[in-house]
């Protein structure tokens, strides 16, 4: 309670100083704000109310039951259960919502609104760096009308990493400003330290744009920015209070992810070497970062893959074209820019695991690239290129929109089957389990126990499954719903097979543990 009274009145004392802290949009109007922000917005509002279960990813289904938990009063967390580096901003964001509107829809509208505050962040901080209003305004257009990958992370609750993207590139922009002005630099300072805190306690790759502040900082006014380390430390302790109490009654845990190889699983010792893992970032990693979808038929596969191609040879010698600009006009907002992508990109290469067609931990840098691209492409003969690569991103976007509101209604009538044939507890794999719990609002109460992955967060869920009078089995497949169905006629026991969305063997004659199942077998919640 404590820590949300602090928030509460940072936020109302920032609110306050509101004009003195983000002033008017430098160099552009209003309107191209709005524009920006509005497109981002009305963009996703359709693929929100029609899409919302089909974003839902297993991972981001826990924080979405922190969210119910919340909403319901029955537990408050900081952090997701045996996570401490993903953290319940979002959580406590969607509770009330949630009170109003199914909590699928209710987080995909949150999702939208941290997206929409990158978006506006993007714009800002694109003038910053000394662009001109179109280039600004193309920066905009071309994050709102984002890559596939991204689209589809500012629509879901997975890794907490939108809003790490807003708030860690609304501390870009007062860094931006920090540089420029002397006025209010004590109140900036804190302003950015509590960003950070903020982006901190939702996920600690945030500690990316504090590095690459911090970096940039010393390097273009040194004395200021040993003079900002006070009010920029009291910033993030307000802003990641509730997790640092937490921490400090938890051994310091989520600090503890900071250490090489923790988060993720790292960087696997003994697997491939530094220029391996840059090939794979070049090769594959980019590609999908800028809209490259893999999964459709080889003429469209190869078609995305060659403008994804393009826009990464654009990316890259428009990189180096700042790098360029930045030296020979001394431009700082250029150069935290460059340094945000130095140290985004480094941290990638030798301290993250790279996961084949998921460049999650790139995704940061759709803060500087739309702007490099935008400000490369501002010439009369270049914009046609810009314009491309725009309709490219929503193109590949909108291309995922029907598969999802499929999952969508499938993921639902799945739950609804559920219920309607009585189950209230099943033993299933946790990337069933997790979602629907969440889906059903703990309706349905599933345990991971049955797997094959067995791994549980909130371990009351097996506790209940194993003290409840009758369980269902829900298999991963048609396959493991026939070794479970031998299985069962050897221990004879009688069942009802019900092939909803996945089989579910249903009103067993008497209660069967997965450890009956498969014995000889361990199942670890962790």
């Amino acid at each position: 309670m404590l820590a949300v009274v602090v928030l509460v009145l940072a936020g109302f004392w920032l609110a306050g100083r509101w004009r003195e802290l983000w002033g008017p949009p430098p160099g552009g109007p209003r309107r191209a704000l709005l524009l920006v922000v509005g497109v981002a917005v009305l963009f996703r509002l359709p693929l929100a109310g029609q899409g919302a279960a089909g974003y839902v990813t297993p991972d981001g289904a826990l924080s979405g039951i922190v969210a119910l938990h919340l909403r319901d009063g029955t537990e408050h967390l900081v952090f997701v259960p045996h996570v401490p580096y993903s953290g319940s901003l979002k959580s406590h964001v969607t509770a009330p919502l949630a009170v109003a509107i199914d909590p699928a829809r209710a987080f995909a509208l949150v999702s939208v609104g941290f997206f929409a505050a990158f978006v506006a962040a993007l714009y800002r901080l694109a003038l910053l760096a000394g662009t001109s209003g179109w280039a600004a305004l193309a920066a905009g257009l071309y994050a709102a009308f984002a890559p596939a990958f991204v689209t589809r992370y500012s629509l879901s609750n997975d890794g907490n990493y939108v809003e790490v993207l807003a708030l860690g590139t609304w501390a870009l922009v007062l860094a931006a400003r920090w540089r420029r002005e002397d006025r209010a630099s004590d109140l900036l300072n804190l302003a950015i330290g509590l960003l950070l805190g903020l982006a901190f306690w939702c996920h600690i790759l945030a500690v990316i744009h504090a590095a690459a502040i911090a970096v940039w900082a010393l390097v273009v006014a040194p004395r200021r920015a040993l003079r900002a380390v006070p009010p920029a430390a009291l910033g993030f302790v307000l802003g990641d209070w509730p997790g640092l109490l937490w921490n400090a009654a938890n051994g310091w845990e989520s600090f503890l992810y900071l250490l090489p190889g923790r988060v993720g699983g790292g960087a696997p010792a003994g697997g491939p070497g530094l220029g391996s893992r840059a090939w794979g970032l070049i090769t594959d990693q980019s590609l999908v970062l800028l809209g490259y979808d893999p999964g459709y038929s080889a003429p469209i596969d190869f078609a995305l893959k060659v403008v994804a191609v393009l826009a990464a040879v654009v990316a890259a010698v428009a990189i180096i074209a700042a790098a360029r600009d930045a030296w020979r006009r001394r431009s700082a907002g250029l150069g935290l820019l460059l340094c945000f992508t130095a140290v985004n990109v480094l941290m990638a290469l030798v301290a993250l695991p790279q996961i084949e067609g998921n460049p999650r931990y790139l995704q940061f840098l759709m803060a500087p690239l739309p702007v490099f691209i935008a400000r490369f492409l501002d010439a009369p003969p270049r914009r046609w290129l810009m314009a491309l690569l725009v309709a490219f991103g929503a193109a590949g976007s909108l291309a995922q929109v029907p598969g999802t509101i499929r999952a969508d209604a499938q993921w639902r009538r799945f739950v609804a089957d559920l219920e309607a044939a009585g189950v209230r507890w099943c033993d299933t794999d946790f990337h069933l389990a997790t979602k629907i719990n969440f889906l059903s609002q703990e309706r349905v109460v599933c345990s991971s126990k049955l797997g094959p992955t067995t791994t549980e967060y909130f371990f009351d869920y097996r506790r209940r499954v194993e003290a409840a009078p009758e369980v269902a089995l829900v298999a991963v497949n048609a396959t493991a719903a026939e070794k479970l169905e031998r299985r069962l006629e050897r221990l004879g026991v009688t069942y009802e097979r019900r092939d909803f969305m996945k089989p579910v063997l249903t009103r067993l004659s008497r209660k069967v543990d997965p450890e009956e199942l498969f014995p000889g077998r361990e199942f670890p919640m962790r």
